[in-house]
């Protein structure tokens, strides 16, 4: 259990690395679900409470990130508040990989005897090696408000990063962006069809320019 010392809180109410791991949270502290932003994936956290505070602030990468409370609850004991908080900050997608973590990979794939890698995708998390359709499609119809879907093709370090990325808004709408490469503009639709993005989504995993739609924007040379 944590105890006073490993407690750093600053003004405003920023919570920062408490984790209960007895089952209870800390004297003064309570259970908190973050969906999204730095916290998004941590299992344990707590907050200062209860009652829990309407606005939590967290540093992140130099700035500061904002999480509103949006209801508070409980696993199944009234003593165990649970408080469950949206970011407000804009939704940040996973990481691409760097040049420096793809060559891990292929040596990995060359030590296994297996063949490069051509594609991954990344949900916060979580990476699958060349998936399948299949494995796209439940990735997807997996993502929650403000969670992005991210697609990197694994090309050389002269080629520059080819990606694609899909947020789930919290409007349910999906955003698309991709980019062929670190020189290309980028391309951003907003669709509220699963289909459509789904479809649109498998065609640019299986490099399919000849089936492309408005929802994956036009080829280059189009001229629009």
């Amino acid at each position: 259990m944590a105890s006073a010392s490993d407690i750093d809180t600053v003004e405003g109410g920023t919570v920062e690395d408490v984790f209960d791991t007895t089952g209870r949270p800390p004297t003064g502290w309570m259970h908190a679900i973050f969906h999204g932003g730095p916290y998004g994936e941590d299992v344990g956290r707590c907050v200062p409470g209860p009652p829990a505070p309407d606005l939590l602030t967290v540093p992140s990468a130099g700035d500061v990130h904002v999480y509103r409370l949006r209801t508070v609850g409980s696993w199944s004991d009234p003593d165990d508040p649970i408080a469950v908080y949206d970011p407000d900050g804009p939704p940040v997608p996973p990481l691409l990989l760097t040049d420096q973590e793809k060559e891990w990979l292929r040596e990995g794939q060359r030590r296994r005897g297996l063949g490069p890698i051509r594609l991954v995708a990344l949900v916060h998390g979580r990476m699958a090696r060349d998936p399948d359709a299949s494995t796209i499609e439940s990735m997807l119809a997996g993502l929650r408000n403000r969670e992005h879907l991210v697609l990197q093709r694994l090309t050389d370090p002269d080629e520059g990063d080819s990606y694609l990325h899909v947020l789930l808004d919290e409007d349910d709408t999906y955003e698309v962006e991709h980019q062929a490469d670190t020189g290309a503009g980028r391309d951003r639709t907003r669709s509220a069809s699963r289909a459509a993005v789904r479809d649109a989504v498998l065609r640019w995993a299986a490099d399919r320019p000849s089936r492309r739609t408005a929802l994956e924007g036009p080829e280059s040379g189009d001229g629009t």
